[in-house]
């Protein structure tokens, strides 16, 4: 029996989307390699700060303090940053209820807690794409293929960064309030606070969209707060001065932690009131939206907040949930005109620019010096991210217009009918 068209598409996405995640693998795994770039300890491990603070805490003692902070660049750089004059502290820069979750691995030499967080976060990353999806089948499976071959999830998995695991909290409250759970949502959105450069960006649009629809979800907004209550009522217990301790890291953080694109483009100053007022904006343009698809809400909040942040290259991993919206709406972004097909082009072809950029940096690592400098670029600078945020940039605020323009046009002609006689 021949194969059908269907068929033959679906077995060309498969291959390409395993051929993507050979390459990327491979590329990331010569990019940390120390040889390569003349890195002295290759890849820093993330997940050693906050599973060393959630021993200390069970040792009783303050994971901020100056002693877990030394142990913690001890284990990243084999001395004190200072002695090394190194710019990165180390600092457990998280609120203090970020170690709970890491607590049954403290309880465990930190080589066997690391290769059970590697499988770990690869299995939450996974969820997090049917999470989003709503659904278990085929598109899930090849959707996972090339969100595990996207190079800000494979950093994240090599470093054994947290993000992973805040984000599928975050994500899992999306699911379970869109499956009509709003107090299991509330209380995995409270939980993802433990990061909150990746909670805001989700459980902002979640809060709004809940409270468009109060009698049905306001179990969801009274659980959030409920839960960070909690958290920080319990946090309050265990690390009496825990607020000023984790400000005052934050405060060193921003030293050596990077500054946002806003504020790349603007300098600091000016660019913390720019991203105030956009703040301000996406916040208004998230409650006058509120009676959309709370996927495209938070794809919305997603790509603007991604502008306010600082940019790391395995933070864009939030980048899953704008991605997972344009595979899903692509036809009805298709259907609002030719400037939205342009722009669905464009994304597209950025997305495609993503995973060909990581191909090019796998040969350019065996190659000359420049060579190498450009590999260098792709996977420390990630100058593959860029085109991706622009381009969805581009495409949301043409499709807030559409639906702006339709709203109106719908008003207008229900405006103009009038009653017939009784």
């Amino acid at each position: 029996m021949p194969i059908s068209r269907q068929r033959k598409r679906e077995v060309l996405t498969l291959i390409l989307a395993m051929s993507c995640l050979a390459v990327s693998w491979y590329f990331a795994i010569e990019f940390a390699a120390p040889a390569t770039f003349h890195l002295p300890h290759g890849l820093i491990n993330d997940l050693y700060i906050p599973w060393n603070a959630s021993r200390a805490m069970l040792r009783h003692i303050d994971p901020y303090s100056d002693r877990v902070t030394e142990q913690n660049q001890q284990a990243a750089f084999g001395g004190t940053a200072q002695s090394l004059h190194e710019h990165d502290e180390r600092r457990f820069a998280y609120p203090v209820y970020a170690a709970f979750p890491f607590i049954p691995l403290a309880l465990m030499d930190f080589d066997t807690a690391n290769n059970i967080a590697f499988w770990v976060f690869a299995l939450l990353a996974a969820l997090s794409v049917g999470w989003l999806r709503g659904t278990w089948d085929r598109d899930t499976a090849v959707y996972c293929i090339l969100f595990f071959a996207s190079y800000p999830l494979i950093l994240a998995l090599q470093v054994r960064q947290p993000t992973i695991l805040f984000l599928a909290l975050g994500i899992a409250g999306f699911h379970l309030l869109s499956r009509g759970q709003p107090v299991s949502a509330g209380l995995a959105a409270a939980l993802s606070t433990g990061k909150p450069q990746v909670a805001l960006p989700i459980v902002l649009p979640m809060l709004i969209w809940a409270c468009a629809r109060w009698r049905q979800c306001k179990s969801f907004v009274l659980s959030f707060i409920a839960g960070c209550a909690v958290l920080v009522s319990v946090s309050s217990i265990t690390t009496p001065p825990w607020i000023a301790e984790w400000t005052a890291a934050l405060r060193s953080y921003t030293h050596y932690g990077g500054p946002s694109l806003v504020n790349n483009y603007f300098g600091a100053r000016m660019g913390f009131l720019i991203s105030a007022m956009i703040a301000l904006v996406l916040t208004l343009v998230l409650w006058l939206s509120r009676n959309s698809d709370l996927l495209f809400l938070s794809a919305i909040s997603v790509v603007v907040w991604q502008f306010l942040l600082p940019v790391f290259m395995y933070s864009q991993v939030i980048l899953l949930i704008p991605a997972v919206w344009v595979a899903r709406d692509a036809a009805l972004i298709k259907s609002r005109g030719d400037m939205s097909q342009l722009t669905l082009a464009v994304v597209r072809i950025a997305f495609i620019e993503f995973w060909l950029a990581t191909a090019i940096g796998a040969i350019l690592v065996h190659t000359n010096t420049a060579g190498k400098a450009i590999a260098w670029q792709i996977g420390q600078l990630g100058i593959m991210i860029f085109p991706m945020l622009w381009s969805l940039l581009a495409m949301i605020v043409l499709q807030l217009g559409a639906k702006i323009f339709t709203s109106h046009g719908q008003r207008r002609e229900a405006s103009q009918i009038r009653p017939g006689p009784l």
